[in-house]
């Protein structure tokens, strides 16, 4: 039983809400601020102590920005050639293998957004299973390193804190095991079932309702999404 029942619903609801949101199409910052302002109304009603600027990792903030400087000024001395050379440019098997590969380790090394978004400059806009091989390997794949997701640094975070040990070399080990697996299980599993691109329905110049394919959309919104209607 958590220490506080009603604040605890409330952090589920608050997360619950979150992931609603998201599969329903709500942009992500709008689903994220709600969530949030629900979970800082809950600890302010019922844990106003706990809320301090302590909470707020800056050390990782900090930190994700300045690789999203680093990998953007490298990439314009090199990093996008070399990228290109190990990724290539197969829409095949081949391609998505090499894409979920190269995004799985890059963010092991680096980081998976940083990552996912130098990965996908060099991949053609129509190779589609091959970006979505690249999004399993940043996703799927940031498991071998503390630093390869968000999400692992907060928990390392957060382990740290609480006076957790892991021991990092233990870590590593088991972590890149797991992500090779399950890296390469999921890609497997896109190749056996490629995915359709969506339809959604839009109205030609002349009025006329017409199916329209989409094109990928990528979820760190960079480049693809942009709707072209038929003339």
């Amino acid at each position: 039983m958590p220490p506080d029942p009603v604040l605890y619903r409330t952090a589920l609801g608050a997360c619950l809400l979150f992931v609603a949101g998201i599969l329903a199409g709500v942009e992500i910052g709008l689903a994220s601020g709600v969530a949030a302002a629900i979970l800082v109304a809950g600890f302010a009603v019922r844990a106003r102590r706990s809320l301090t600027f302590h909470l707020v990792p800056w050390r990782l903030l900090v930190f994700v920005t300045g690789l999203f400087l680093v990998v953007q000024t490298i990439g314009r001395h090199g990093l996008d050639t070399v990228m290109g050379t190990l990724i290539g440019g197969d829409p095949g098997a081949e391609g998505a293998l090499r894409a979920g590969g190269v995004g799985a380790l890059f963010a092991n090394v680096v980081n998976n957004l940083p990552a996912y978004v130098a990965g996908e400059a060099v991949i053609a806009a129509d190779h589609h299973t091959q970006l979505l091989a690249l999004l399993v390997g940043t996703n799927v794949g940031p498991l071998a390193t503390p630093w390869a997701s968000l999400a692992t640094l907060i928990w390392y975070e957060r382990c740290r804190a609480a006076g957790v040990a892991a021991p990092l070399g233990r870590f590593v080990a088991t972590s890149a095991a797991l992500a090779a697996l399950a890296t390469a299980a999921t890609v497997a599993a896109l190749l056996i079932a490629p995915p359709g691109r969506p339809t959604i329905t839009g109205a030609d110049r002349t009025g006329r309702q017409v199916a329209i394919r989409t094109p990928l959309t990528s979820p760190y919104g960079y480049r693809y999404g942009r709707l072209i209607l038929p003339s």
